[in-house]
């Protein structure tokens, strides 16, 4: 019987125990159940809580990215727009200069065509000039040798200009004995007598000395040889001349050279006078210069001292003013 009792108190403990523990465990149960419940809604408000700030976050988003792209397709617009001006202003631009080059090309082609139009007639010109150089380098050849021709006339119409101060030359420009020399031969003279290629002697009367230039005019009575002034238009550089004279007073020399220079001013009256590099000596001031046409082409008057083959004459010109100036006045 005791064991009996025993077994059932045991069997009830065992009981009791498992419905305190099943107790247990289902507190423990709806404790945890309640707690996850809570987390659950407290997780369930955050998720709300997320999603609405998300949709927030997103209408937001959506918002400015319209605002943005509506902002960039107004720049891209704007930016199409000042694309199609500025091409369009430079195919104007870069037309009107395919324009301009057009048209100045074909000016040049126009000037060109005219160059070298102007080229062939330059072309003719040239070999013209050159036949004419040739030709007058001929005549240079001509005149070197032909002075041998002329020195006997040349010579009949030379003087030798004696006074009482010096002497020099003189030349006859015109068959009534009048002589043009250089002023100095005669300045300060009180008598002044001429002698011809013959040695025959004349007593010359001073007609007049030039103001501005070393020229003086003489005439004696007698009719004479004499020669004509040249034209200085054909006087050149490089032409050949001789100079006659009486060179520290020997008997009449004649010398020859070429024009070495035109318009040679020297002092301070302005002449340009005409260089060469026939020698001019004492004796040979007032003679002249003379070309192969027997033309006097200037009035021997002054060399640089101290050097050879730089002397210098009155031109032609000028000479031939202050003689036709006597002619009119005494002829």
């Amino acid at each position: 019987m005791k064991k009996e009792n025993f077994t059932r108190n045991i069997v009830l403990t065992v009981i009791l125990l498992v419905i305190l523990i099943a107790a247990s465990n289902l507190a423990v149960y709806f404790r945890l159940k309640q707690d996850y419940t809570l987390k659950l809604d407290a997780l369930s408000r955050d998720v709300d809580e997320k999603d609405i700030e998300l949709s927030n976050r997103i209408s937001e988003e959506s918002e400015y990215s319209a605002a943005q792209r509506e902002s960039l397709e107004d720049k891209t617009m704007q930016n199409f727009v000042k694309l199609q001006d500025y091409l369009s202003t430079e195919t104007s631009r870069l037309k009107l200069d395919l324009e301009t080059v057009k048209q100045t090309t074909a000016s040049d082609i126009q000037d060109i065509s005219t160059k070298v139009g102007g080229l062939e007639e330059r072309s003719d010109e040239l070999e013209e000039k050159s036949d004419e150089l040739s030709q007058k380098l001929s005549e240079i050849n001509v005149e070197s040798s032909d002075f041998s021709d002329i020195v006997e006339d040349v010579v009949k119409a030379v003087v030798s200009v004696k006074t009482n101060k010096g002497q020099g030359s003189g030349v006859f420009f015109d068959k009534d004995g009048y002589i043009i020399t250089n002023k100095h031969v005669i300045e300060g003279a009180s008598s002044i007598r001429v002698y011809d290629y013959n040695s025959k002697g004349y007593d010359a009367v001073l007609l007049g000395t030039a103001s501005n230039v070393d020229l003086a005019v003489l005439k004696i009575d007698a009719e004479v040889n004499y020669l004509e002034f040249a034209d200085m238009s054909d006087v050149k550089v490089g032409q050949r001349v001789i100079a006659v004279g009486n060179p520290l007073g020997l008997s009449f020399s004649v010398t020859e050279g070429i024009i070495s220079g035109l318009n040679r001013v020297t002092d301070d009256t302005g002449l340009g006078y005409i260089q060469t590099d026939v020698p001019i000596n004492s004796g040979n001031s007032g003679g002249p210069l003379v070309n192969s046409a027997k033309e006097i082409v200037g009035i021997n008057t002054f060399k640089i001292s101290d050097t050879e083959g730089l002397g210098f004459a009155i031109p032609a010109n000028v000479a031939e003013n202050i003689a036709q100036q006597a002619l009119d006045q005494y002829g």
